[in-house]
């Protein structure tokens, strides 16, 4: 029907978000290129409908830990709050899906007050998205994203290996053992070795240490036990 304005955001990680701008009603066909050829289901129809005279969708708001970019962790509830107390009176919608395009479900509850609380639990550590409608029309700043880690699980932290063996180590004779983070998540490693109080000093010793990071979250760690102990 008319030439729209677009305008496309590189987000830097390979996504970007783009909007356009239709200054009349009617279907309208958006084409999405690489290297000059329309993408798969390219191009896609798209009806716009005259703007609604009795709901407000650009006064209607979301907000929550669970539209921040970043804090979300996989098998987490992630929960927002739609404010539609301004919006007038129109249906809402919410959908969240992942970054492979499945769809997450969604908790929508109505408070009574012009208000919804929404909660949606993430399965995979990837980037999701969530739409926020009202009357089927984008209220501000939908689409959202949101980046999902792994989350922490320190419970899943492994460690053995001949350094941590109860017997068989000896004084002066190097040994390793192992922390295997493959199952913990997202998270930072802190170790240290200390001797027993009166054993080189009056007070608890650190002992040196070597780390070495390997390529399948785990870790060596070398170190020289100083006398029998």
């Amino acid at each position: 029907p008319s030439q729209a304005k677009i305008e496309c955001d590189d987000k830097g990680d390979g996504s970007c978000d783009v909007r356009y701008w239709p200054l009349e009603a009617g279907e309208y066909a958006v084409h999405v290129l690489c290297n000059n050829e329309d993408i798969k289901h390219s191009p896609f129809m798209a009806e716009i409908k005259p703007a609604p005279k009795d709901f407000y969708p650009e006064k209607v708001k979301a907000f929550g830990p669970g539209l921040e970019k970043t804090g979300l962790a996989i098998n987490k509830p992630a929960e927002f709050t739609v404010d539609a107390k301004n919006g007038g009176k129109a249906p809402l919608q919410v959908l969240v899906q992942d970054g492979e395009g499945k769809p997450v479900e969604v908790i929508t509850k109505d408070n009574g007050n012009g208000t919804y609380s929404c909660s949606y639990s993430p399965k995979k550590p990837l980037k999701h998205t969530a739409l926020v409608s009202w009357g089927g029309v984008n209220i501000p700043n939908s689409p959202f994203r949101m980046n999902v880690g792994a989350g922490c699980h320190p419970n899943k932290v492994k460690v053995y290996g001949p350094g941590v063996a109860k017997t068989g180590l000896k004084a002066h004779e190097p040994t390793y053992f192992t922390v295997d983070c493959t199952e913990a998540g997202q998270g930072d490693v802190s170790i240290g070795i200390k001797c027993a109080p009166g054993v080189l000093e009056p007070a608890e010793t650190d002992i040196d240490f070597d780390i070495i990071r390997n390529d399948n979250d785990t870790f060596t760690v070398k170190y020289t036990p100083d006398r029998k102990s």
